[in-house]
């Protein structure tokens, strides 16, 4: 289990250190600079592995999940976060945003939405994108396209066979490792 040791006050920052299986794992330093125009992360590291990589894209994950859409339905502009939206579709000439309850619509197109949005949505399609996030299960279909199931709501997504793998091996990289 990761837990969070000696936690101090250092001057203008805190310090703490992540320990797991009786081994310290990382020492996390925040550092409050007023000078600062903007917020920044840096990540010292000895080497550049996969935990890196992935502690990099948590981050960011993190960070992008705070951020909002702006959507409309009828005449009325909503600012969704970004989190509680399940997928996009193309639906006619527009591209409807669902929620789990809700379905908005959006000006931009797939492949605007697939250029911002963070790496937990997926293009599954010519015309979806899946908040990966939110996926509960996903029904595999070799003749044709799969479906993916959403917790919390009975909305249903298709992948097609020629996204399948993108989607199956970003699952992959969500499961709980040995």
């Amino acid at each position: 289990m990761l837990k969070i040791g000696q936690v101090g006050k250092r001057g203008a920052g805190y310090d703490a250190v992540l320990q797991a299986a009786g081994r310290t794992w990382m020492k996390i330093t925040v550092e409050i600079d007023d000078s600062l125009s903007e917020e920044e992360i840096t990540i010292r590291c000895r080497e550049l592995n996969a935990e890196v990589i992935a502690m990099q894209k948590c981050i960011s994950e993190a960070v992008m999940a705070e951020m909002q859409l702006c959507v409309t339905k009828g005449d009325m502009e909503y600012y969704l976060p970004i989190s509680e939206i399940y997928f996009f579709e193309t639906a006619d000439s527009a591209v409807a945003v669902h929620t789990r309850s809700r379905i908005y619509e959006t000006k931009r197109k797939l492949y605007e939405l697939e250029e911002m949005l963070p790496g937990s949505f997926l293009r599954v399609s010519k015309s979806a994108i899946l908040n990966t996030r939110q996926i509960r299960a996903i029904h595999k279909n070799i003749a044709g396209a799969s479906e993916v199931e959403f917790a919390g709501t009975n909305k249903r997504a298709f992948v097609s066979r020629s996204y399948y793998k993108l989607l199956a091996d970003k699952m992959a990289e969500k499961r709980l490792k040995k």
